[in-house]
């Protein structure tokens, strides 16, 4: 089944401010069937949201200009309670010096990442599962 024909999986909102990143993410999860929206920051990832935007889930990354990833997740979840949330982090230690510990619905992802990595670490915050078929 090629991507146009794929089941939606979830919606997906990619935040980082390097390019490259958010393509990558993309070329990963719309294949394996997931709406991917990208925004290059905070202040756009809110824009989105504060517009009426419903995501599934936010990727963000730790460390960006102007907002960090970690407060634009705060902002992004007093918006919408029920928003999972997947940290991409280069210096995972940064994450856990700002965040000890993680809620309920949140995880992390070491950059760079693999395919199968990122694939796995979405499945499981979305669907509880390393699969996303559901079926």
């Amino acid at each position: 089944m090629g991507p146009t024909m794929a089941k939606t999986q979830g919606i997906v909102l990619v935040v980082d401010d390097e390019p490259g990143m958010r393509t990558l993410a993309r070329r990963i999860l719309e294949p394996a069937g997931y709406r991917v929206t990208e925004a290059p920051g905070a202040a756009a990832a809110l824009a989105l949201i504060d517009a009426g935007a419903h995501f599934d889930l936010l990727i963000a990354d730790l460390e960006m200009p102007q907002i960090s990833g970690e407060s634009m997740v705060r902002q992004a979840r007093k918006r919408q309670p029920d928003l999972k949330v997947l940290y991409v982090t280069a210096h995972i230690d940064r994450l856990l010096d700002v965040r000890a510990t993680l809620w309920e619905g949140e995880a992390f992802l070491d950059k760079p990442f693999t395919t199968k990595g990122l694939e796995e670490a979405v499945a499981l915050l979305l669907y509880g599962t390393l699969s996303p078929d559901r079926r």
